[in-house]
């Protein structure tokens, strides 16, 4: 088992250690930004375009009036690019010796936080759906609960079959503690 040493969250309980912090797995963030290269690629495109076929517009319009709309145009590019980047670093799942905890980021201020006590477990899925997740091993775990969030998702995780071997193995030692 993982240690993390120095790592804390808010709300830790004394003597909760941190067995496993997991993020979405990184070919999710490059499929997003994908999105982003072929945006900002569009823009300088976009430019371009207008200065070879249209010469006549930027004598009309200006330089500065196209140089306006194309730098407006790559700072929502850049924005955009950066709410992927939060929205995945601040998307996390701690698994502690005592519970899991989900910490998801909805937008820039945002943020929800939810638990559950490895007692309350009452089945863990994985579902790896594709060639390249299969490739990659990324896929999403499902727990089912009892309590008031009935389904648990970690989504796009790397190595799902590890993840639910560990949640199982950790809710096999909260059951014998349970009387």
């Amino acid at each position: 088992m993982y240690s993390f040493p120095g790592y804390h969250f808010k709300d830790q309980h004394d003597g909760e250690r941190i067995i496993q912090i997991i993020h979405r797995h990184w070919f999710n963030l490059l499929i997003q930004f994908f999105v982003v290269i072929v945006a900002a690629l569009g823009v300088f495109g976009s430019w371009i375009f207008i200065l070879f076929m249209y010469p006549a517009l930027l004598q009309q319009v200006g330089v500065q009036t196209i140089s306006f709309i194309e730098t407006t145009a790559l700072l929502f590019v850049w924005f955009y690019g950066f709410l992927i980047w939060i929205d995945y670093y601040f998307d996390v799942w701690i698994i502690t010796n005592e519970r899991i905890v989900n910490i998801e980021q909805k937008g820039l201020f945002l943020r929800q936080a939810s638990d559950l006590q490895f007692s309350k477990i009452q089945d863990v899925t994985t579902d790896v759906v594709g060639l390249i997740p299969t490739i990659l091993n990324y896929g999403d775990v499902y727990i089912q609960t009892a309590g008031e969030t009935e389904r648990f998702k970690f989504r796009q995780v790397p190595d799902p079959y590890a993840i639910k071997s560990l949640i199982m193995q950790m809710y096999g030692g909260a059951e014998k503690v349970q009387p």
